[in-house]
């Protein structure tokens, strides 16, 4: 298939979706509710979770464990909440379509709204973790203006951050065509995602600053270097990266902390060309697993 008869599919499919734009809306408000079913307090759940993790990463990270870097809870914070978006959606991804049997037997409806109804729901989520984000650097930038006595205002890359939040949906969606999709096949694939992503989170910078990567003792320079790359050229860790530019301002990690024999300054953010690089993936992910999935979701009825 050459490459405008496959832009010319994927448009008709898209089209073909948008038609059922109010079904969409009608399942995303469903797993809402199938979450929380029985619960007493409800959707409030949603504002509980974020909250009691802020708090335990507020205790642990600047009283109990303080590790040199002021603040050091909100650089954390500013990754974790992206990750658990990240994590969430797409572990709630893979098995949209097989536990909807049911409903994809007897009723005709673009089947990508499942996955997509997943992801659009663990947006809502994240929107509210970075709402109580917000507030506790609100209080960290009201604190600072008021011990300085000039306005504390956050980096002007602040501005990227609708930007970093439609990458990282577009992110999350592709993956969610892609494994929804195995998922109905080979049941084993949402298992096999669990460990991947468990491993994965080692292999971003949320616990460490990518900056500490090129400092790494015990290593040649040159290894420093291709692996630093190697980070970059993941889109979750530029994503990651650049929640924390924009939402916080660099500082300095004191030397020894974390084996760096020199003062290393950190949240620097990521150099453009790798932003660029991860847009373009994003999008490409995006687009290529709805391409996958619209190729297979009319076999789906066969083994369900």
């Amino acid at each position: 298939m050459n490459l405008v008869a496959w832009v010319r599919d994927l448009g008709s499919e898209a089209q073909e979706a948008w038609r059922y734009r109010e079904l969409l809306g009608n399942l995303v408000e469903r797993e809402l509710q199938v979450r929380y079913k029985n619960s007493y307090f409800g959707v409030a759940w949603s504002l509980a979770n974020p909250i009691a993790r802020a708090f335990i990463l507020w205790i642990v990270f600047d009283n109990i464990v303080p590790l040199g870097v002021p603040n050091y809870s909100a650089y954390l914070m500013a990754a974790f909440f992206p990750w658990t978006f990240f994590l969430t959606g797409v572990l709630d991804a893979c098995d949209s379509v097989s536990r909807q049997m049911a409903l994809v037997r007897k009723v005709y409806f673009p089947r990508e709204l499942l996955p997509l109804a997943t992801t659009i729901a663990n947006l809502r989520h994240f929107m509210l973790s970075l709402g109580i984000l917000a507030i506790y650097l609100i209080y960290l930038y009201g604190t600072k203006t008021y011990a300085t006595g000039q306005l504390a205002l956050p980096p002007t890359q602040f501005l990227l951050l609708p930007v970093l939040i439609l990458m990282q949906t577009l992110l999350i969606g592709g993956l969610a065509f892609y494994l929804s999709a195995i998922n109905v096949f080979f049941e084993d694939a949402k298992f096999l995602a669990a460990v991947v992503l468990d491993l994965l989170f080692y292999g971003v910078p949320i616990i460490y600053f990518i900056e500490q990567v090129r400092v790494m003792p015990g290593l040649p320079t040159a290894l420093r270097e291709v692996i630093y790359t190697l980070f970059l050229l993941n889109p979750m860790t530029v994503i990651l990266v650049s929640y924390r530019n924009c939402l916080l301002e660099p500082r300095i990690m004191p030397a020894g902390r974390f084996g760096q024999a020199n003062p290393l300054p950190i949240n620097l953010g990521v150099p453009w060309p790798f932003f660029l690089l991860s847009v373009v993936l994003c999008i490409f992910i995006f687009l290529g697993g709805y391409s996958y999935f619209n190729r297979r979701k009319w076999r789906f009825v066969e083994q369900l």
